[in-house]
């Protein structure tokens, strides 16, 4: 079994229940508030900043994270820091406990153990095959185009184009990755602790209904 194949086999359950929290139910069904899409982008956005940071600083120190983060396709900071200027927002500030326990955890494995955050890039990676559908939703949540840049939904709607395409040539290369099974099981495990510091996260952010008045004030 490859490394992808054993890391999606080990993230279903937890997928599920990510897919399950009313913050992703509000998402999905086109149903979230101003307010509350804006405090989840915040956390992810911790989290980016977080890993993007620690794949820069391993990458010279580890041929297969070198080979695998491409910052010019997967970094997502900047993506973010447009979308809350758009939505009238300040930057990303301090993160709540599970964004914090998850860029703990990602400091570690750069520093111990640099292959592991092949696994949290994994899951972020492809979580953007979701944001395929979760760039229309919110911007009928949002009451904005995603098509258009520089709205709000750049974080769904950036690399639309080329992202299946992309999604397959890193599961490739990572398939392709001449590990060791020890090295194997670190990407695996550090995958599974992202997934469910996701579900973590999910699950403690506010959902409040989409009204009238708030699609109007956006």
């Amino acid at each position: 079994m490859t490394t992808p194949d054993r890391i999606r086999q080990a993230l279903a359950p937890a997928h599920a229940l990510v897919e399950l929290t009313p913050f992703a139910q509000a998402l999905a069904g086109g149903r979230v508030g101003r307010a509350d899409y804006v405090a989840g982008l915040r956390q992810m956005g911790y989290l980016h900043e977080a890993l993007e940071a620690a794949l820069a600083a391993a990458a010279p120190r580890h041929p297969g994270v070198a080979a695998l983060y491409d910052p010019a396709k997967m970094d997502r900071v900047a993506s973010i820091a447009r979308d809350l200027a758009a939505l009238g927002e300040e930057q990303i500030d301090a993160p709540a406990a599970p964004a914090a326990r998850l860029a703990e955890a990602v400091a570690g494995w750069a520093t111990a153990k640099p292959w592991a955050l092949l696994g949290a890039l994994y899951v972020v990676e492809g979580s953007r095959m979701g944001s395929m559908v979760l760039a229309r939703s919110v911007g009928k949540a949002l009451g904005r185009d995603p098509r258009q840049p520089d709205t709000g939904l750049d974080y769904h709607a950036d690399g639309l184009a080329t992202r299946p395409q992309d999604w397959r040539q890193f599961r490739q290369a990572l398939a392709d990755l001449p590990v060791t099974e020890a090295e194997a099981d670190d990407i695996c495990h550090a995958a599974a602790v992202t997934m469910d510091g996701m579900v973590e996260l999910y699950a403690a952010l506010p959902v409040r209904a989409a009204t009238e008045a708030t699609l109007a004030a956006v």
